[in-house]
């Protein structure tokens, strides 16, 4: 695929190295850098397509990204998601090329809209952990997400100063010893995003729901979700009863607050 787009002089050199080696070349369309998110990722807007680049110094986002890729080929047409253009290495570090997505962010939409997207964005959740699992290769259970929080410790790539609330003062191993003695002993296990916070699902009014960054897509508890759901619900739209609307339109008969205690603790890993 070539298109022809544009970039102003100063738009930031490794957003053009991606287009450039994916056969796109830029001209006067502006390159939107997209500021929302805390990976350390560059995203940007360029016209019609959106760039994303994990830097070659932080290999953990390499691995995130590629796994994102990999997400969304084996979901096809199951759950909707950007197009891919182009994926690949790059020397400033691995690139995806997707296709925009028309709406906003659901941490962004205007007060009167927020109920209505917030049902979406639940809609989407309840399609997601619907679909069957069975052949799912991405493993988020908790034998499996218990060794990588492990290693993020190990590594010091925990930010403890963004700890939520509850939390605030602890150590990551202190969080991390807490985290095993109240894991539960049953997982009720579904696909999940794995990172289900309003900003990474994309919504229009009378469109579906689209999801985002999907690196920690997987396997896992819906819990997963529900909880970090709630978390960024009550964050981003706190004049709007969140769990009243989940309880309304996700097939739950009770939210377990236990469950969503436990995997907002294990996400500060993450």
């Amino acid at each position: 695929m070539s298109l022809d787009l544009t970039s102003p002089l100063d738009a930031n050199p490794a957003i053009r190295e991606v287009l450039a080696i994916a056969g796109l070349s830029a001209g006067a369309v502006e390159i939107q850098m997209i500021s929302h998110g805390q990976s350390g990722d560059l995203v940007a807007q360029v016209g019609a397509l959106v760039v994303k680049r994990a830097p070659a110094e932080r290999p953990h986002n390499i691995a995130l990204l590629r796994q994102e890729i990999d997400v969304m080929r084996w979901l096809g047409e199951r759950a909707r998601t950007p197009a891919i253009l182009w994926a690949g290495a790059c020397d400033a570090g691995y690139g995806l090329v997707s296709e925009a997505v028309n709406g906003t962010p659901v941490s962004h939409v205007a007060e009167d809209q927020a109920r209505a997207a917030l049902i979406a964005t639940i809609g989407a959740l309840a399609a997601l952990h619907a679909l069957p699992s069975a052949d799912c290769p991405f493993d988020r259970t908790l034998a499996a997400r218990f060794p990588m929080a492990e290693a993020q410790v190990e590594a010091g790539l925990v930010d403890e100063d963004d700890f939520d609330a509850e939390r605030a003062g602890w150590t990551a191993p202190q969080a991390l010893a807490h985290a095993r003695a109240t894991a539960p002993t049953s997982e009720d296990l579904v696909l999940t995003h794995g990172d289900a916070s309003l900003p990474n699902f994309i919504w229009s009014p009378g469109q579906a729901v689209t999801l985002l960054d999907l690196g920690r897509f997987g396997l896992a508890n819906r819990y997963q979700d529900l909880a970090i759901f709630l978390r960024s619900a009550e964050y981003n739209h706190p004049h709007i009863d969140a769990r009243a609307l989940l309880r309304e339109h996700y097939p739950l008969e009770q939210i377990d607050e236990t469950a969503c205690a436990f995997y907002r603790l294990l996400d500060e890993f993450f």
